[in-house]
């Protein structure tokens, strides 16, 4: 097996607890913003008065999320949840497994892998085909209070 690809297999296994929480998360927030629109669509005072989409879509957390949960019940949203859930962690994987790649990896001498409560941090130490380099692999929370939901964003970085 080419080394990056095994240190993408590591990674993926490691990721196994982040994935789970994450897709658990998915499913939660799109249930809470199904409740969040049918509650809107129910409360006294939107019954007989106009609909103001700009309220109900910054209730669903945007336009896109409006028309997933409107049209929708918990079944479907649960299955979309986890269906947008697994493309965000394809599409990390398939970051980590370029940047690896790029880096022509040849051996790799030492590594660490460290999971804590904000994440997970890795280091490797490589052979690579223009000398020895430094990879490090951070997972960290990003986002927060008014900017966008929180999300797990994985940080690569190959250095000499």
């Amino acid at each position: 097996m080419t080394t990056y690809l095994q240190i993408t297999k590591d990674l993926e296994e490691v990721f196994t607890k982040f994935d789970a929480l994450y897709t658990e998360k998915q499913i939660a927030y799109y249930a809470d913003k199904y409740e969040a629109v049918k509650n809107w669509w129910k409360s006294p005072t939107r019954i007989g008065g106009y609909t103001n989409f700009e309220e109900v879509h910054n209730i669903a957390g945007g336009k896109g999320m409006y028309q997933k949960v409107q049209y929708s019940n918990l079944n479907i949203l649960k299955d979309e949840a986890i269906k947008d859930a697994k493309a965000v962690i394809k599409a990390r994987n398939a970051k980590m497994a370029k940047k690896l790649e790029e880096a022509g990896i040849t051996k790799i001498i030492k590594s660490n892998l460290e999971l804590n409560s904000d994440g997970f941090h890795g280091y490797y130490n490589v052979e690579t085909d223009n000398g020895n380099k430094v990879i490090r692999i951070e997972t960290i929370i990003a986002g927060g209070y008014n900017i966008q939901r929180l999300h797990y964003r994985t940080l690569v970085k190959v250095t000499k």
